[in-house]
């Protein structure tokens, strides 16, 4: 994965193995690896973050709540990497912030409740998917507000999903691997909901080199999520954000408890 300069708050993940709006069906056959703007850029150095800053409403009506947690990083290499680790530090280790380490954890256990490992598989540990998110959204200085919107839209996405593979099995074998599958879900939700949407050649260049051989590649399989499974509709119901918004927010207890 390319460095990335965030001030040595953190490291990149370990590694494992623009689009339309639903109102405009003139987009279909839009290539997204292309952007209509300048799309957002690199981080240059650590963003502001607080413990306990409001996750705010950022005008989409989708409610407010907060989050907080606590952090200490330290290196993949340095010896505590091989201890057993509860997955709460397992983040607050390999993310940047607060707000990310909070957000990547309420974010995966969220994913496991529904599901979706069970349906596509991931041969490497899982928890690496929310922190590759929390850090691709980090690094190009995407705000917590606006990460807790993208990941809530995402798990809509993917609770949509389950029901879907039930009526169509044929899902399953074109939706690639977990790791695909859910942070390209969550592209489209980044697409959606930002005016100035992280670029997929950014995406490819950060993550997508590991799984596809180029970003035109990249671009078809996001246009089958696109229109195959959302069937050219990105909108949901506010209501359904709302309640993963307030679960993404939420402290997790070891964190109430003096973690």
């Amino acid at each position: 994965m390319p460095s990335s300069s965030l001030g040595g708050r953190g490291t990149p993940p370990p590694e494992g193995d623009e689009v339309a709006d639903e109102r405009s069906t003139r987009h279909r056959d839009r290539d997204f690896s292309r952007s209509s703007g300048a799309g957002r850029s690199a981080a240059a150095g650590p963003a502001d973050s607080q413990a306990g800053h409001c996750i705010e409403d950022r005008g989409a009506g989708y409610g407010t709540a907060s989050a907080s947690g606590s952090a200490v990083r330290s290196s993949p290499g340095s010896a505590e990497a091989d201890m057993p680790m509860s997955n709460y530090a397992f983040f607050v280790k390999y993310t940047y912030s607060n707000e990310c380490a909070l957000l990547a954890y309420n974010f995966h256990e969220l994913v496991l409740k529904l599901g979706t490992f069970d349906l596509f598989p991931y041969k490497h540990d899982h928890r690496l998917i929310s922190v590759t998110l929390a850090y691709i959204l980090y690094r190009y200085q995407v705000h917590h507000c606006d990460m807790a919107l993208d990941l809530a839209l995402t798990l809509v996405y993917l609770e949509e999903l389950r029901t879907q593979v039930e009526a169509r099995p044929e899902l399953r074998e074109r939706g690639r691997d977990a790791f695909n599958l859910i942070c390209y879900m969550a592209f489209l939700a980044h697409a959606f909901n930002s005016d100035r949407p992280i670029r997929l050649v950014d995406w490819f260049k950060e993550i997508g080199w590991r799984s596809f051989k180029n970003c035109h590649q990249l671009n078809a399989y996001v246009f089958f999520l696109f229109s195959q499974v959302r069937g050219f509709k990105l909108r949901v119901k506010e209501s359904q954000v709302k309640r993963y918004i307030q679960k993404l927010c939420s402290v997790p207890n070891q964190v109430h408890s003096g973690f």
